[in-house]
């Protein structure tokens, strides 16, 4: 747990944007990132890394449960996302599609990791968590690779 304890340590006080992966992961205790993942997310809720996430993250948590016809965890899911207090949702406006375009075009990365990307440069995230190795570090943000914390 080394790891993620300098992690967290790291990203106290910075926003800090939490990609799809890392709310399912919590969310279904998997068991190989739950335990990863669950310091980053109590820091969250503690206060002490503020954290940032987009609209398409929550609407991405939810196909699983949609497509099992899972409403009550549809509930809890929604309800999760909105724990006044817990976590800063963005929603994704056309300056952020118009961003995501230029990464898409400028980095090769898929459209959907481009729109997290811009979401974050715009919500002015300093670190990205993920576990989607083709999200990469740059000058704006450092990107936390949930694969690097795993031990």
């Amino acid at each position: 747990m080394g790891k993620v304890t300098s992690a967290v340590e790291r990203m106290n006080g910075h926003r800090v944007y939490l990609d799809t992966n890392v709310f399912i992961y919590f969310l279904d205790r998997n068991p190989d990132f739950s335990r990863i993942v669950t310091p980053i997310i109590q820091a969250v809720n503690a206060g002490s890394i503020i954290g940032i996430t987009g609209d398409a993250a929550i609407a991405e948590t939810l196909v699983k449960p949609y497509r099992t016809g899972n409403l009550e965890l549809v509930a809890a899911i929604k309800g999760f996302f909105s724990t006044a207090g817990f976590l800063s949702v963005q929603p994704h406006d056309g300056e952020t599609f118009d961003l995501a375009a230029q990464l898409r075009a400028q980095r090769g990365m898929k459209f959907i990791d481009a729109l997290h990307y811009a979401t974050a440069i715009r919500s002015g995230c300093t670190f990205f968590v993920t576990n989607d190795l083709a999200i990469q570090s740059d000058h704006i943000i450092e990107v936390i690779s949930l694969k690097a914390l795993h031990v």
